[in-house]
């Protein structure tokens, strides 16, 4: 049994994994804060930048605004809510604000054994208006890109590496290569050095359920992938969107071959969120549904969403049953796959 969870950290991205090895992986971290606050976190947590982040869902006129960024995850309350006290791997997907806010408080609050990062250049002028993010995130971010943090172990692993631990926690990375790396420190777009994962857990019928994380991937990524792991990506279960799913004049082909199941958008105002695009799946937003909880097994898939009235209409909508809250996890089933 393994379980992810797509948190809804207002603006960015957070996803834990509870691999069945009992190990845990980290993919990114947004609005995360401890109980002792800097003043740099109190001005920003006052900011006026940071109160609008929480009124801008924007939903479209054809949807329902459920309210959610006004009650958004603090991933260092929920890993603690589950006991959770040791992180095996962190994974920064690129070096954007919006992946590392509250970076430095995650690392005070938990023991990180192993920590993937790319050797990017990007650089951040300490007089640059942060808009609503912490300088000392970013501050705390160049010494551990400069191994400069001794309680983890920094790695730097592209496409096609090779490694016994994430081998057995079922985890493969796509992108990026050492030339997407290049090409993006060159021009220094950093969307297109962002980890792409994919996540196998197996099947019990000798397959593998497919849980595809894009990061915040790009044209050139994906033109890579296509070339060199197309059957990896092809049909899979769950595609957590790239770019949390912003509609950003990029191409869609790649969506031909993934053709996921289920579609989930990361934390975006709805208005410019690519609902067209991803229509041939079901798309659910943690604007609308809160954090997200998938909990897997070899003999089937359940999706789980916090807020009720978007459980209660998910499944009205499509005639089916009343939800039912789950305990253990504090939200409502609404999908069941299996295998």
């Amino acid at each position: 049994m393994s379980v992810i969870h797509f948190l809804n950290v207002l603006e960015g991205d957070c996803n834990i994994i509870q691999h069945d090895t009992r190990r845990v992986s980290v993919i990114d971290v947004s609005n995360a804060y401890n109980d002792i606050d800097t003043e740099e976190e109190r001005r920003v947590k006052a900011s006026e930048v940071r109160k609008i982040m929480r009124l801008r869902t924007q939903v479209p006129t054809d949807k329902i605004d459920y309210g959610q960024k006004k009650t958004p995850d603090n991933p260092i309350l929920y890993l603690k809510k589950y006991g959770i006290s040791d992180i095996f791997r962190f994974i920064i997907t690129h070096p954007d604000m919006d992946h590392l806010d509250g970076i430095q408080d995650l690392y005070s609050e938990f023991s990180i054994t192993n920590t993937w990062d790319t050797d990017n250049k990007k650089s951040i002028d300490a007089d640059a208006n942060f808009a609503g993010y912490n300088k000392e995130d970013w501050q705390f971010y160049r010494k551990l890109r400069n191994g400069q943090v001794n309680t983890t172990k920094r790695l730097t692993y592209f496409a096609k590496n090779d490694n016994l631990y994430y081998n057995e926690d079922n985890l493969k990375i796509l992108c990026p290569t050492p030339e997407l790396l290049r090409n993006a420190n060159e021009c220094g777009n950093y969307n297109d050095s962002s980890y792409v994962l994919l996540y196998t857990p197996p099947k019990s019928n000798g397959g593998k359920w497919k849980f595809l994380f894009a990061g915040d991937s790009e044209d050139n990524s994906w033109e890579y992938i296509l070339s060199n792991h197309k059957e990896d990506v092809a049909n899979v279960d769950v595609l957590f969107a790239p770019h949390h799913g912003r509609d950003s004049g990029r191409s869609y082909e790649f969506l031909k071959t993934v053709k996921p199941k289920v579609t989930l958008f990361g934390n975006a105002s709805s208005k410019h969120l690519a609902y067209s695009s991803y229509a041939a799946s079901l798309r659910i937003t943690n604007n609308q549904a809160g954090y997200i909880i998938m909990d897997i097994s070899p003999e089937k898939v359940v999706l789980y969403v916090k807020n009720f009235e978007f459980a209660r209409n998910f499944l009205h909508n499509r005639g089916w049953s009343e939800p039912v809250y789950n305990s253990k996890f504090q939200a409502y089933g609404i999908i069941q796959y299996n295998a």
